[in-house]
């Protein structure tokens, strides 16, 4: 391994293990979020910490790579609301594919307002 991909690796375990300390103590600390356990993932967006809230009775997944990317007050208010629309995203726009969270105010509206269908082309006699 060359020493720019170790250093880069060593960097994001420091940086995964002091965000994943805050995440834990933030859900440590909170009234209603628990941490249920670990789901096992080969990749940082498939290992996940399974997290309770009683409040609304449900569990969520947070892979690791949200908390490398995320900040920690958007994940814990996603946890708390339900609402997922500010984390982190990815979006096939037009033949590529772009990250929604550097979206700005618009380009995040024109996203919701946009609508799923089965659009076919028929011929015309």
């Amino acid at each position: 391994m060359t020493p720019v991909v170790l250093e880069r690796e060593l960097c994001e375990t420091s940086v995964l293990e002091e965000r994943l300390q805050a995440f834990c103590d933030a859900v440590d600390t909170h009234d209603y979020l628990e941490i249920d356990g670990d789901i096992e993932g080969d990749t940082l967006d498939s290992h996940q910490i399974s997290i309770l809230n009683h409040e609304k009775k449900v569990a969520y997944g947070v892979c690791l790579e949200a908390m490398l990317k995320q900040e920690l007050d958007v994940i814990i208010e996603a946890l708390e609301t339900g609402v997922r629309n500010k984390l982190y995203g990815i979006t096939r726009i037009v033949g590529y594919y772009s990250r929604t969270s550097n979206w700005n105010k618009s380009k995040i509206g024109e996203l919701k307002d946009r609508h799923r269908g089965n659009y076919s082309v028929r011929a015309v006699a």
